[in-house]
């Protein structure tokens, strides 16, 4: 019974909790040990765009009337905004923004301040995730109808289109966007104000570093790559081009971002990571097999749903992430056939009376010890394959042999003959 006794299997998932410390001092929170046995599993990674692949710190480069504001080219006065168009537009888009943590609305914020705009009041508020936001504007009257409040919305030039229920005004929008003349590389979003339509170009960068990220979770952690982003075509595409991935879905809403995570999962089989950091990501990341949260500027929403919070606005570390979960999820199982093991080779021999009762205890504590001792293995640093941990073991070795031999050859050099 001594023999027998399952000390060395209980301590088995002792390499959690070492793993969960050793990622705990890298700035990564998990939300329980059973995270790294589905990090282990999962075979695709998915990656939002804007505030994860890019750096997220937009900049305003251009203000555009498209729609609807008066041609000085048909004999009317050009000034058909308060005090002109881009003015009124960045004052309304500044005002409807106010508070938000979305990239976008930073940008306008920033893009406003130290600028002397008119004031403009917002009342009814509300915010459509993965679409934009829409209010009633308390001082600027309609222009059908004097007794009403102009309402104006701000987001996707696809939502913004959408509010147009005549399709030839819908399409004239659409084309107003192509034709633009700032071209359609920068990330964009349409502001209508009183059937007034214009157009805000946004820069975005990536992060630094990203490619080398992409290469490891592609050729290392033998990982399907792909984007998903709610932007349009050629915005995504050329931050795809710029980190390497291939595989990108663009236009997505929040509901369409879930729907392709859901059938990723379906068909790869073992899973799927969700990167994110926004409220739209919200979610996918829920669906995903386990969700990557950027904790420092992601929304209160993302950081409820996702299983790792990142506290360090840093993708480098995703990929250390997935290696210690697989280191871990290995240690378990040798843990497990080591304990096993241990069980066999006591309980047998002694029940057949082949051992003595001390050298049954001897073993069966000695297990528990190797188990142990294995376990603290989590704190080593993470490989993708026995091959890099031969390696990482020879490279340890040479380093202490050099060492030693240093340090003996200082001592001989120091010794003053009489």
């Amino acid at each position: 019974m001594v023999a027998a006794s399952p000390c060395a299997l209980a301590v088995a998932p002792l390499a959690y909790a070492t793993a969960i410390s050793s990622l705990a001092s890298k700035g990564i929170l998990l939300k329980g040990g059973h995270v790294l046995d589905a990090l282990s599993s999962c075979q695709s990674i998915a990656f939002d765009k804007t505030g994860t692949l890019t750096t997220g710190k937009l900049m305003c480069k251009a203000i555009e009337p498209i729609h609807g504001h008066l041609d000085a080219s048909n004999g009317v006065d050009p000034s058909c905004c308060t005090p002109n168009c881009e003015s009124e537009a960045l004052a309304v888009a500044a005002a409807m923004e106010k508070g938000t943590t979305h990239p976008i609305g930073r940008a306008v914020l920033k893009h406003s301040v130290g600028r002397d705009l008119p004031v403009v009041a917002v009342e009814s508020f509300e915010s459509l995730p993965g679409r934009g936001v829409v209010a009633t504007l308390s001082g600027i009257k309609a222009r059908d109808n004097e007794n009403e409040f102009a309402k104006a919305s701000i987001g996707s030039v696809e939502y913004i289109s959408s509010l147009y229920r005549s399709y030839g005004e819908s399409e004239q929008i659409k084309e107003a966007v192509k034709c633009s003349a700032f071209g359609p590389e920068f990330v964009q979003a349409a502001l209508s104000v009183d059937k007034k339509v214009t157009l805000f170009h946004f820069e975005d960068e990536p992060r630094t570093g990203v490619c080398e990220v992409i290469y490891t979770l592609r050729e290392k952690a033998k990982l399907r790559i792909m984007m998903l982003t709610g932007d349009h075509e050629s915005s995504a595409q050329r931050v795809a081009k710029a980190v390497c991935i291939e595989e990108v879905h663009f236009s997505l809403k929040p509901e369409d971002k879930l729907n392709k995570v859901k059938a990723v999962s379906r068909e790869g089989g073992g899973g799927l990571i969700m990167v994110g950091d926004g409220i739209n990501d919200a979610p996918a990341l829920a669906a995903a097999t386990v969700g990557i949260v950027l904790a420092q500027r992601a929304s209160a929403t993302a950081v409820a749903v996702a299983d790792v919070l990142l506290l360090q606005d840093n993708l480098c570390v995703v990929p250390f992430c997935i290696a210690k979960a697989r280191q871990t999820t290995s240690l378990v199982k040798q843990s497990v056939a080591l304990a096993l093991t241990c069980i066999v080779f006591a309980a047998l021999p002694s029940v057949l009376g082949f051992l003595p009762l001390w050298l049954t205890v001897l073993l069966h504590e000695g297990g528990t010890l190797l188990v142990c001792l294995n376990s603290i293995r989590a704190l080593n640093p993470p490989t993708w394959s026995w091959a890099d941990d031969i390696r990482q073991l020879v490279h340890s070795l040479k380093n202490h042999v050099s060492a030693k031999l240093n340090s003996s050859s200082d001592c001989s050099a120091s010794t003053v003959p009489l």
